[in-house]
Formats: C-alpha cells, structure tokens, sequence
C-alpha cells in the first residue's frame, strides 16, 4: 500500500476529495451510533430499550457503518483501482439507502421531516459518487496517481 498518493500536473482531486467526504461520514455516522444510539434513534421515534436491543443497534448501526468509513479511508489511501472500486461502493450504499428509503416513504405513509432530508442527502452522495467514477472514467481522475 502506498504511503501517499501523489498527483501529476493537472490531475482532477475531485473523485478522492468526493471518497474521503464519503469515509468520514460514514465514520462519523457510525461512531455516533456506537456512542449513542438511543439519543440517534429518537427523531424517528423509536425508542431503544436497553440490553440486547440496544447492543444489536450499536453493532449494526455503529460497527458496520464504521467499518464501511475504515474501507472507503483505506481506498482513498492507496488510490489505483481501490478508489474506483471504493467510489462503485459508495455509489452502491448511498444510491441503495436513498432508494429503499424513498420506497419506504411511499409505502408506510407519512414520515418526520428528517427523513426526507436523509432522502436528500443521501441522493446526493450517490450522485457525487458517480460523478467521481465519471471523473475517473475520463482519465481525469485519480486513477492515474503514481505512488
């Protein structure tokens, strides 16, 4: 693994810039709901009760979303190939929270606001994480950096 990526002249920031945005919200996310998750869970209305519930919400909440944040770090670091494949699974996790959120919106009714505003943010991070597999598609990107 490379220490560092290293640009050439003229070399687009931008699809690295959009994986390492991506990495610290998902870390940021997931600590967020190791820490406390009742307190993350109360503006939708579900209330957590302690033991098991509470320790299955941390892990899946906290610990997967964690883990995921680590791996899209890990790709934005190494550069190559990993920053593609880690902005392909960006894509994948945001564009899939948004559409299954949007489905569960139509089906199951009236909603808090917040969740149209994840709707939203959520859209948007998959359409950044395109656009920076555009990016790299055009030879423009970081998949070109030199170690």
């Amino acid at each position: 693994m490379s220490a560092s990526v290293r640009y050439a002249p003229g070399v687009s920031r931008y699809p690295l810039v959009i994986l390492w945005i991506s990495a610290l919200v998902f870390l940021v996310t997931g600590a967020l709901f190791t820490v406390m998750p009742q307190d993350m869970f109360a503006p939708i209305g579900l209330t957590v009760p302690d033991g098991s519930p509470l320790t299955e919400l941390r892990a899946v909440y906290g610990g997967l979303e964690v883990a995921i944040g680590v791996f899209l770090a890990l790709c934005a670091r190494r550069g190559g190939v990993a920053l593609e494949l880690g902005l392909v699974l960006s894509f994948l996790l945001l564009g899939g929270l948004a559409a299954f959120r949007g489905i569960g919106m139509g089906v199951d009714g009236p909603q808090v606001d917040l969740m149209s505003g994840l709707l939203v943010l959520e859209s948007a991070g998959a359409v950044f994480a395109l656009s920076g597999l555009v990016v790299l598609g055009r030879g423009s990107g970081a998949s070109s950096p030199t170690a």
